[in-house]
């Protein structure tokens, strides 16, 4: 009786072992069946056949789901999207990567994806600027957050496209008011552009067109306080050169007529 159960725990056990064993083997071999198919994406996605490297890579989400090299996956997905301007899919790629494996190599430059797709997301200028806005905020998220990152460059230099993007926007409404022979609405665009984009490569020339116009409306104390900032202030050296050129005639007009 006692051999019969000793007989029986010693079978439950080799069972239990068979059981592991044969597990094991399944995700060893799940696992370089996952790598293969993975290694295969990525070639593709290597050689520029992004269309190809999504459909693999789908395919790898699919058989791999809880393996080691999910991270990758998802990376890989949200890049080839991005390659072929599906912006709004890599976004959820990153997100997803950046939410579920926060130890991952590739976690950083997820983060930094994010802000960048949503970037490449945004509207022209003439158009609402809502994804615009959001990728400043992420982009200074993420440059505030990791500032010795190697993509940190790259961060600031998107951040500084969708910031020009915004300033475009409000320098064409005052362009648009000069068009159309609105002088003093023009400068009152111009010097809100002034204000809101003070770090703008355009605010020399929003500084010298309101300083002209202020001149043609005969404002020569506001004309001055422009022209002032713009030498002071400016680094366009043929703008400034202009201006104080104008600024000479304007005196000298002004002088003569008294």
């Amino acid at each position: 009786m006692m051999l019969h159960r000793y007989g029986g725990l010693f079978m439950a056990g080799f069972l239990l072992v068979t059981s592991c064993a044969a597990r094991k083997n399944k995700l060893e071999k799940m696992q370089i069946d996952c790598a293969q198919r993975v290694s295969k994406a990525l070639l593709s996605y290597n050689t520029k056949k992004y269309a190809m490297a999504l459909t693999r890579f789908e395919d790898a989400r699919m058989q791999c789901s809880g393996t080691s090299i999910m991270d990758t996956v998802l990376f890989f997905l949200g890049m080839a999207n991005a390659k072929t301007k599906k912006y709004l899919e890599a976004r959820v790629e990153f997100q997803r990567l950046v939410q579920d494996f926060p130890g991952s190599p590739f976690f950083e430059e997820a983060k930094f994806r994010i802000g960048y797709v949503v970037f490449k997301q945004s509207n022209p200028a003439n158009r609402d600027q809502k994804e615009t806005r959001e990728a400043i905020r992420l982009l200074d998220n993420f440059i505030e957050l990791y500032p010795k990152s190697p993509f940190v460059d790259s961060a600031a230099f998107y951040r500084t496209e969708a910031y020009e993007k915004l300033a475009t926007k409000d320098f064409r409404n005052a362009q648009f008011y000069e068009k159309i022979n609105e002088p003093e609405a023009a400068v009152v665009y111009y010097r809100a552009f002034i204000s809101q984009f003070i770090d703008s490569k355009m605010v020399d020339q929003a500084r010298f067109n309101a300083f002209v116009l202020l001149l043609k409306l005969d404002r020569i104390g506001e004309a001055k306080e422009l022209y002032d900032a713009l030498i002071e202030k400016g680094k366009n050296k043929e703008l400034q050169k202009e201006a104080k050129i104008l600024f000479a005639n304007a005196k000298r007009a002004s002088a003569g007529a008294k």
